[in-house]
């Protein structure tokens, strides 16, 4: 679909997800999806959001206390999409840098957002979510956990075929196409797609995309919670959709 950038691509290594309610959420995280807490590293500085962080699929998925602005309230989501992030190790800052300003993009530097060495582009600027670049000496590697096999991240954009064509030229990655048609970001360890969003749904991460036969167990343990379970294997609760991969 797309030509990647000559210079190396970043490797995904983590994913921040908002909200609302971080105790809800953990109940998600443990007792439906079956992931086992590991210590938060960088520990939270005093006064900053609650977090608690999992492996899941090779990756350190941080989940963070976030409140939701009255707008999103409003709409009933119990998701602060906003903070949710992509993390990703880089080893050459200074070329992705130089490569992000020829496509008209000054991401802000890490101290800024309290990394000694990192890059940081928002929302606006990717048209899904915030994309965060760290030196890999400056990486907290996920620990191997036990937890369902994650087969991608879907991305909720407006536009998913000129934003994946973006992605692809901010990273530098190849693209695809999955089975359903879906463009996909060939991102290593852990491809990420992009999903259309609803006219009443902003940018931000839809889903996290689980493989078979983990897809079917977490559905299970989602119905036995109570929570409703569509037809396609797919549920959504505190806000999280989870859905199997397509066949």
């Amino acid at each position: 679909m797309g030509a990647a950038h000559p210079s190396i691509a970043p490797a995904l290594h983590g994913l921040r997800l908002g909200f609302a309610a971080l105790e809800a959420a953990a109940v998600v995280m443990e007792r439906v999806l079956g992931l086992v807490p590991i210590p938060v590293v960088p520990p939270a500085a005093a006064g900053r959001p609650a977090r608690r962080h999992y492996a899941l699929g090779g990756l350190r998925l941080e989940v963070r206390s976030a409140p939701l602005a009255p707008d999103v309230r409003d709409a009933g989501t119990s998701r602060a999409a906003d903070v949710d992030a992509l993390q990703w190790r880089q080893g050459d800052l200074a070329h992705r840098r130089r490569h992000l300003a020829t496509l008209g993009l000054a991401a802000l530097d890490g101290a800024e957002f309290g990394c000694g060495a990192g890059l940081r582009l928002e929302a606006v600027d990717t048209g899904a979510c915030a994309v965060e670049l760290r030196e890999p000496q400056d990486v907290a590697m996920a620990p191997p956990m036990p937890g369902p096999r994650l087969a991608a991240i879907d991305l909720r954009v407006r536009a998913p075929e000129s934003v994946a064509v973006h992605w692809a030229r901010l990273l530098g990655a190849p693209l695809g196409r999955d089975t359903d048609g879906v463009p996909r970001l060939e991102a290593g360890p852990v491809p990420v797609r992009f999903v259309p969003a609803s006219a009443f749904e902003g940018a931000g991460v839809d889903a996290l995309v689980l493989a078979d036969p983990d897809a079917l167990s977490t559905a299970q343990r989602a119905a036995a919670q109570g929570l409703p379970v569509q037809d396609d294997g797919s549920w959504i609760a505190a806000g999280l959709r989870v859905r199997p991969a397509p066949r």
